[in-house]
Formats: structure tokens, C-alpha cells, sequence
């Protein structure tokens, strides 16, 4: 009789155990309706996204952890679409255990690979639980409306834990791996992950955060323009490299661009212009695109290459055959313009230009980091020395833009903020009809 009594207050104790942890499950997943999204394009704008940590491998048996693949690229794809203007990568340092690694660090570096902009990623190493990843947002960062990056059923728990916390969030669901166990082992992990929560709740919330100063990083004011000075055995070039993310491409034909539009970053004469201003796009020497259009220019022998810029496509170089690739910029609403190629896939190609013609010369180049860079020879050289100078740079593509007084009018911000620019050349000739414009989107 005792042995039933047991029996039967055993089952019952385990019938309420696993009804109070269905229950967890259940109210956390209830109240994530309608706060999770699936698609890029229909989740709305925050300022600042936080992705959830977790290890680039799985530590039990050494394979590529697919969970942290998909958060990286949920994370990628959010800011490239404009949907977050900031990412902080959220977890814990553990170099110093076995199959040890530093996972903010791994986070960073994978999202740099997928195009996102280092100044645009806080690490935070408070993050080896997600209260205390969320309770920074808040206490820390100063943010009170986010975007959470991670699986759904991670989520779920984070939304519930933000809410508590007085955070109005949303969540972006990066895909679940396919790996049957591992979804089975997570999500058992989960489950009990929420009972803790509540667990939490009810003893008050105690994050542990040790980062505690207050610092509201998405006030600072990121220089969008670097400027180099660089010393070469060929002759001195200057160097003005354009932080892309955040910026657009225009060319604009008929006018010169105002100094006083705060928006323009950067602006410097495009293609080859003619000698009479009222002439409009006829006065542009070779086929061109502006504002999404396609225009006739005159013929030019020395247009060998092009630059097209797109917001699809991004910036791209061509050589010889560019004709489909100004259709493509003006299909996909951008710019395009004709010059002469000098360097094409890393190395010099021939050009109508005499290598011994002297002058102040200036390129749109590919830099060895693939990034975009304006290029231009400090005072007078020889234009072969010119274009050797950029390759001993690891300049991959140069397109020659112009030359000398009046041609090389440009100026440029390094900060969005300036209301005033600097100028490589103050002065343009009256008659210049064409200029390639940076601005802020």
C-alpha cells in the first residue's frame, strides 16, 4: 500500500512538472506572435540589430556549426537591405578552453566577409547569456527598440526576456540547420532554457553585466571618407576611399555639383567632356548612363573601358566589351560612364595616351582590398609612371577620369556631418558637362 501511495504521488508530481514546463513552453511561444519575421523585405527598419551568440563549431565533435552560419548571414542580409544601421555580435570569450575560441571576434569576421562594414560591428562580450545580451541593449547601449537575429526557438525566449526588460522587439528567424539531432538536442536545450526564464522573472532578472559604462553608440558619427598620402618611387598619389555602405552613385550631366549639398560625399569630373556646355549629353564623349537612362555621346577612340554602378550590382569595372553592362546599370536604375582603361585584372594594358604625356592625372580604381578608391598623382608625372605608381598600390582596375586645371575639379567630405568640403581642385572649367557624384542614400 505505501509502495502505491509513492508510486502514485510520484506520477502525479511528474504529471505537474512537465505540465509547468509545457506551460513555460507555451507562454513564451505565444507571446512571440507576431514579433518574428522570416523575410528580409518585410521586417521593419531598427537602428540596431543584435545578434545572439554561439560557437563557429559545435564543441562536442569539432564540426562547422551551421547554427552560427545562418545567424551571420541573417545578420548580413538585415544590414545590406538597409534594415539595420548597426550590429552588435553578443557572446563570450573562451580561448582559454579546450576547443577554445572568441566568439564576438568569429562573429565580426564572419560578417566582414559577407560585406558588412567593421565600423559597423560592437563587439560585446557580455554575452554568454542571453538576459545578459539583452539587458545590455537596454542598460548599456541605451536602445529601447531592436532587431534579435537568431533561430526561432532562441527568439521566442529572447522576446519574452526584451519584453520583461521594458525593450520593444522584434525578431529576425535566421533558417534552422536540417540536421535532425542537432535541432532535437537545441531544442531540449530550449525547453529547459525557459523554465530558467521563468525562473528568472520571478527572482527579480539579475542580469551580469560587466561592461556597465553607458554609451549610446549609435550617436557617434562615422567618417564615411578616408584620405591617404602615399609616398611611391614613381611619384606621390593621394588616395580618397569612399565608405560605401550607406552611399549611392549618380552621374550628373549639364550642371557641376554644388559644394553646398551636404549630401554629396564626393564629386570629380567623369568621362571626357567636349569643348561646348550647351550641347548636354552629346558634349560626353561615348555612350553613358545617368539616373537610371541611357545616353549617346560622341565618339571617342579612347574609351576602352567603363565603370557602372548599380544599387543591385554595386560598383563594377569593364574592359573593351561594356556595351551590355551600361544596358544592365541603366536596367537597374544606376550610372555608367566610357574612359580609357589603364590597369584591367592587375596588370597595365595598352593605352592611346602616350606614357610620356606629363600632367596631374586622376583614376576610379579597385584597390587591393576591392574596395572602391579614387586615385590621383601628387602634382605632375608622367602618365606612365602614374599608372605604375597604382600597381605598385595592388590596384587591380583603373579607369582614367581626367586631368590638369579646371578638369580635376573635386571636393569630398571625410564626415557626413561637414557642412563645408575639402577640395583636391576648388575651380571647374565652365564647360565641363559631367561629373560622378557619392552621395548619402
Amino acid at each position: 500500500m505505501k509502495k502505491r501511495k509513492i508510486f502514485k504521488w510520484s506520477i502525479v508530481i511528474i504529471a505537474i512538472i512537465v505540465a509547468l514546463i509545457a506551460m513555460c513552453d507555451i507562454i513564451v511561444s505565444k507571446n512571440a506572435t507576431g514579433k518574428m519575421y522570416d523575410n528580409v523585405e518585410s521586417i521593419p527598419h531598427r537602428k540596431v540589430g543584435l545578434i545572439l551568440g554561439t560557437s563557429p563549431i559545435f564543441t562536442w565533435n569539432g564540426r562547422r556549426n551551421y547554427y552560427f552560419d545562418n545567424r551571420i548571414k541573417a545578420g548580413a542580409d538585415l544590414y545590406k537591405a538597409g534594415k539595420v544601421d548597426w550590429l552588435v555580435v553578443s557572446g563570450g570569450d573562451y580561448r582559454n578552453t579546450e576547443n577554445g575560441y572568441d566568439e564576438p571576434v568569429a562573429m565580426r569576421d564572419s560578417l566582414m566577409k559577407q560585406g558588412v562594414d567593421s565600423a559597423h560591428i560592437i563587439l560585446d562580450y557580455d554575452g554568454t547569456r542571453t538576459l545578459n545580451s539583452i539587458a545590455k541593449m537596454r542598460d548599456v547601449y541605451c536602445q529601447d527598440s531592436i532587431i534579435i537575429i537568431s533561430q526561432k526557438y532562441h527568439n521566442e525566449r529572447a522576446l519574452y526576456q526584451a519584453k520583461h526588460l521594458g525593450i520593444e522587439a522584434i525578431a529576425f528567424n535566421a533558417e534552422t540547420p536540417g540536421r535532425r539531432t542537432s535541432w532535437l538536442r537545441n531544442r531540449g536545450r530550449e525547453v529547459l532554457a525557459r523554465v530558467k526564464l521563468f525562473i528568472d522573472v520571478a527572482c527579480g532578472l539579475n542580469p551580469d553585466i560587466k561592461g556597465s559604462i553607458i554609451r549610446d553608440f549609435t550617436d557617434v558619427d562615422v567618417d564615411v571618407m578616408s584620405v591617404s598620402h602615399i609616398k611611391t618611387e614613381l611619384g606621390d598619389l593621394i588616395c580618397l576611399k569612399p565608405d560605401m555602405s550607406g552611399l549611392k552613385m549618380e552621374m550628373v550631366c549639364g550642371k557641376i555639383p554644388s559644394p553646398e549639398n551636404d549630401s554629396i560625399i564626393l564629386a570629380f569630373a567623369g568621362a571626357f567632356t567636349g569643348t561646348e556646355f550647351n550641347k548636354g549629353h552629346a558634349n560626353i564623349a561615348g555612350d553613358h548612363v545617368a539616373g537610371g537612362k541611357r545616353f549617346k555621346g560622341y565618339s571617342c577612340k579612347r574609351n576602352t573601358g567603363a565603370f557602372t554602378w548599380s544599387p543591385m550590382s554595386g560598383a563594377q569595372f569593364h574592359y573593351k566589351d561594356y556595351s551590355g553592362a551600361l544596358d544592365s546599370a541603366a536596367r537597374e536604375g544606376g550610372m555608367g560612364f566610357a574612359q580609357e582603361m589603364m590597369i584591367h585584372n592587375g596588370k597595365a594594358v595598352k593605352t592611346t595616351r602616350p606614357r610620356g604625356n606629363r600632367n596631374v592625372f586622376r583614376a576610379l580604381c579597385l584597390d587591393s582590398d576591392n574596395h572602391l578608391a579614387l586615385y590621383e598623382s601628387q602634382g605632375i608625372v608622367t602618365f606612365g609612371n602614374f599608372i605604375d605608381a597604382l600597381l605598385s598600390q595592388g590596384v587591380k582596375e583603373a579607369l582614367y577620369t581626367d586631368m590638369g586645371q579646371g578638369w580635376n575639379y573635386c571636393f569630398y567630405r571625410v564626415n557626413r556631418s561637414d557642412k563645408s568640403p575639402k577640395y583636391l581642385h576648388s575651380k571647374s572649367l565652365p564647360y565641363a558637362s559631367n561629373f560622378i557624384t557619392i552621395k548619402t542614400k
